[in-house]
């Protein structure tokens, strides 16, 4: 397995070590519970190295992002941030990333662990002869992330700019403990949060740092557990789960990130004709109306005939129920909608509600 360069902090701090796309990664820590409680009511430091990291950079490197991404890329001003993504030409999700702009010419990819390698040789197949240079970063730079309403006290111990500076989804290449390194106001937990992106070399002593300024703050290290926990409660997509290469933006619920006004990409002509005939399934979030826990490929049943499958399901700690996100045929996707989930041989009974399960007060 690969092993980020923050594996030791892992150890000493007695993380619960597991195989994730082929990283040595904690699961948790303490507990699941205490580390979603870390983040939701004061700070949590997470290790997401195991993300990949690529730049392109060039004169024509915005016009080949444009061809290769979903949303729009030209919107971005110097030191914005977008959620997008790389569909294949069929409009199959081939991965959902997040673009950030580094400069006129210059651009930062964030991708997941599970499909670097594909993404990459993807990018690299699709890049024309001209003005583009790609570079495959996530070796040589490592990636924490900073989260909760008590994180950008915690990041003024590190960088100050950033804290005070940053606003959603806007990012800085910047100095971290006098290191060179990039701050992102992006996360995956729906709190207010900071992503650090610095050499690999130097990510132990930005971890200690951050451990250390946190202390009084309530800072806690994280694991994937309550990570996915955490992400499920704001609705975020989980790639493997939520969508796959057989899964539309349109059908993830993810329109929001496809611009058809910037003209052709990759998967464009797919997705209009599918925008224009109507969507075959739909991914809708749910919540149980007894006790139970939703799991991913659970049956969703209506009548006791199969009417779509869970992708995502948990207990949300804040909620005290089972919550989850699934698809379903088309009809079945209103709010309020009633359905049941095979929860072991039991049917339970769930309606369709709105995304997010939580929301963070302003």
């Amino acid at each position: 397995m690969k092993r980020t360069p923050l594996i030791e902090h892992h150890r000493k701090l007695g993380g619960k070590l597991v195989d994730f796309a082929g990283w040595e990664m904690p699961i948790q820590y303490g507990g699941v519970i205490e580390e979603y409680q870390a983040v939701r009511t004061a700070v949590g430091l997470f290790d997401v190295s195991h993300m990949g990291r690529l730049t392109a950079e060039g004169l024509e490197a915005e016009a080949f992002l444009q061809g290769v991404t979903t949303n729009n890329v030209a919107k971005l001003a110097v030191g914005d941030a977008q959620y997008s993504m790389v569909c294949n030409p069929a409009g199959g999700i081939k991965d959902d990333i997040f673009v950030y702009r580094l400069g006129a010419t210059r651009f930062l990819l964030c991708v997941n662990a599970s499909n670097r390698e594909k993404i990459v040789s993807w990018l690299f197949q699709k890049a024309p002869q001209g003005d583009v240079r790609l570079s495959d970063e996530t070796m040589e730079m490592a990636q924490i992330a900073l989260q909760g309403p008590r994180s950008q006290a915690v990041l003024k111990a590190v960088c100050p700019q950033a804290a005070e500076m940053l606003k959603p989804r806007q990012c800085m290449e910047t100095q971290l403990l006098e290191v060179p390194g990039i701050v992102s106001r992006t996360g995956y937990t729906g709190e207010v949060g900071f992503e650090l992106y610095v050499q690999s070399t130097y990510a132990g002593v930005v971890w200690a740092r951050l451990m250390e300024a946190g202390a009084k703050a309530g800072i806690k290290a994280c694991g994937l557990g309550s990570r996915d926990l955490l992400r499920l409660e704001v609705g975020y997509l989980l790639y493997g789960n939520d969508m796959d290469e057989q899964t539309t933006p349109l059908e993830a619920g993810a329109a929001f990130a496809v611009d058809f006004t910037k003209g052709e990409f990759i998967g464009s002509a797919a997705l209009l004709e599918q925008k224009q005939k109507g969507l075959p399934r739909q991914l809708v979030a749910f919540e149980l109306l007894q006790k139970g826990v939703p799991r991913h490929e659970m049956k969703i049943l209506v009548d006791k005939q199969e009417i779509g499958v869970v992708t995502s399901g948990n207990f949300s700690p804040l909620l005290q129920k089972g919550i989850g996100m699934g698809y379903v045929l088309p009809k079945f996707s209103a709010l309020g909608t009633p359905f049941q989930i095979d929860i072991r041989g039991r049917l339970h009974q769930a309606l369709v509600v709105k995304l997010p399960f939580y929301q963070r007060k302003p």
